[in-house]
């Protein structure tokens, strides 16, 4: 009687799954935002570490937390920007522990999502130079004024880059 039972309810209930499967691929939308279910290994390390605060696609909200989008690249102008940008405590202490995993991240948030902001001349970061800035993470009392300074630095070294101004 089982037998006879499991002979029936077995094949209905793999038929069900199928069609259930086969409506969940014919209600499927495009995605939007083009590539997002493609994500390479770096931009899977991106969303899953800095995409919460910074956006999936750089672009955080109206808090204190910077935006990334076009804009975080005038960093690369001057070594220090460089590595300020490393030693950042969200970078530095991230849970990213590889450096070179940590570079690839930085290097794509720089000529990605730095987009028009990263001078043409950029110089990828190294697992070597990940290593040693991140060994110094910044601290202070005066996070956001430290930050405003460097970047008033590197936008000064952008601006006086061949080809710009």
């Amino acid at each position: 009687m089982r037998a006879a039972l499991l002979r029936c309810v077995l094949p209905a209930c793999v038929t069900v799954l199928a069609l259930m499967a086969g409506a969940v691929r014919a209600h499927a939308v495009p995605d939007a935002v083009v590539g997002a279910t493609t994500l390479s290994h770096t931009q899977s390390v991106y969303v899953s570490h800095c995409g919460g605060c910074h956006g999936i696609e750089g672009i955080s909200g109206p808090t204190f937390v910077p935006m990334l989008r076009n804009s975080v690249g005038s960093f690369a102008c001057t070594q220090e920007g460089r590595s300020y940008l490393v030693r950042v405590p969200g970078v530095s202490m991230s849970l990213i522990r590889d450096d070179q995993t940590l570079a690839d991240v930085m290097n794509f948030v720089l000529i990605t999502l730095g987009g028009t902001s990263t001078p043409p001349d950029f110089k990828p970061y190294t697992a070597a130079e990940v290593h040693t800035w991140r060994a110094h993470p910044l601290s202070g009392p005066d996070f956001m004024a430290l930050r405003a300074h460097v970047l008033e630095r590197s936008l000064a070294a952008c601006a006086h880059r061949p080809g710009k101004g």
